[in-house]
């Protein structure tokens, strides 16, 4: 292994986006050269062959900041995200690597406290430091606060889980795929476990998630893994990509995949509820039968994907079913006013809106009133030919038997 002449590696796996990999790359060598810590971090940068050479960038920054240490290296052709996640963390020498996508921004004074954290909590000791964050649009509109444990946890807390019952504890506390390494950018981990892992998963080098799988390895193992609600990083969503039906496709796979490789019983079945059903799009009931996409997805073992195929109302059929009937739409967010708009085509009466949230009930969308769960139900029960069409994607499993306890049957899925 070669020597660990840095404390913490930042590395930016870059394709395109320029003008976000230039304001990046400053804001990380300013952190640097503000904060005295030329001798504790250094960046490295691995270009995956972007339409446009980066390297004039890199040089301008590597002039203003001149004492901060950068690699750079430029693949010969675009070899994938995997592959440049691995190569960024290669080139590096740092003790400690920090994968920082291109479009992301670090919190102001992020590496002054990722230093504070390994050196308060002995460096040499711990493998994994992964965080809370705030996402935002690429308009700077925030969206919300990710926890990667759940917003119970605002405390730090340190897993052992070379001690199977504290793994068990740390799966069990997952509500997203944050916290099993799914995003990049809140996660600080140690070096030579990914280097130890070696060629290990060279067949899992085009699932956009090799970073899962070699953190992974290295938790199950048996590693120090130390969350904390400091946040280090600002995320933001490319809506443009991550909204597309193949992208969604693509990462509702691999993490399935991913979890699949690693997990079984009790643990698999929390981390299929809070890491991949969030990803099993309604869409992929558009799917034919015959699709390969849809062929595999139906091998998943999911509960959520059970209900869509139940209930899902596909865009052709949605005429005829809907036709004349009366509706309640249970959701009073994005996806009920997706759902209001996409029943106004159809000759169905919408007779209201359930949602939980007080706030919201009593209030109106499109003329609809906004109603409680009892008003759901006897609104549902004066009707033989009412359908609930549930417009809720995080709880829609949920929603779906809460639905069933309470003995409604007609239930529809359209979003």
């Amino acid at each position: 292994m070669q020597e660990e002449k840095y404390i913490l590696s930042v590395c930016i796996p870059n394709y395109n986006r320029l003008e976000k990999f230039k304001s990046l790359l400053e804001n990380i060598a300013t952190q640097i050269v503000c904060d005295g810590l030329q001798k504790k971090v250094e960046v490295c940068i691995s270009d995956d062959f972007s339409t446009i050479n980066p390297i004039s960038i890199v040089d301008e920054v590597k002039k203003k900041f001149p004492l901060v240490y950068i690699q750079y290296n430029r693949n010969k052709q675009n070899m994938g995200m995997d592959y440049n996640f691995l190569k960024s963390v290669l080139l590096a020498n740092g003790r400690y690597a920090w994968i920082i996508g291109n479009d992301d921004v670090p919190e102001d004074k992020a590496l002054y406290n990722i230093l504070k954290i390994i050196h308060k909590t002995k460096y040499e000791d711990i493998d994994f430091i992964v965080t809370s964050f705030d996402s935002f649009d690429y308009a700077n509109n925030f969206i919300k606060t990710v926890y990667p444990l759940g917003q119970e946890e605002q405390e730090d807390i340190l897993f052992n889980t070379c001690d199977k019952k504290q793994l068990y504890n740390l799966i069990m506390k997952v509500k997203d795929n944050s916290a099993v390494f799914g995003f990049l950018s809140n996660v600080v981990f140690k070096r030579e476990r990914w280097i130890r892992h070696g060629n290990r998963f060279e067949d899992k080098m085009s699932t956009i998630f090799i970073q899962v799988y070699m953190n992974l390895q290295t938790l199950v193992e048996g590693a120090k893994y130390f969350y904390t609600p400091q946040k280090i990083i600002l995320n933001y969503l490319d809506d443009e990509m991550n909204q597309t039906i193949d992208r969604t496709y693509q990462i509702a796979v691999g993490l399935y995949e991913a979890m699949d490789y690693f997990f079984q019983g009790e643990e698999r079945r929390s981390i299929e509820k809070n890491v991949v059903d969030v990803f099993i799009s309604s869409r992929f009931m558009e799917f034919p039968k015959n699709d390969k996409r849809r062929m595999k997805i139906d091998k998943f073992v999911s509960e959520r994907l059970d209900i869509l195929n139940k209930y899902y109302i596909k865009c052709k059929d949605r005429k005829q079913y809907f036709d004349k009937k009366n509706i309640i739409i249970y959701g009073a967010g994005k996806f009920g006013c997706i759902a209001i708009n996409d029943l106004m085509n159809f000759k169905a009466n919408i007779i209201g809106i359930c949602d939980i949230d007080k706030q919201k009930q009593g209030k109106y969308i499109e003329g609809n009133i906004i109603f409680d769960f009892d008003t759901l139900l006897k609104e549902y029960r004066k009707y033989h030919d009412c359908v609930i069409v549930v417009a809720n994607n995080i709880h829609l499993v949920e929603i779906i038997h809460k639905l069933i306890e309470n003995l409604v049957f007609q239930i529809a899925i359209i979003t």
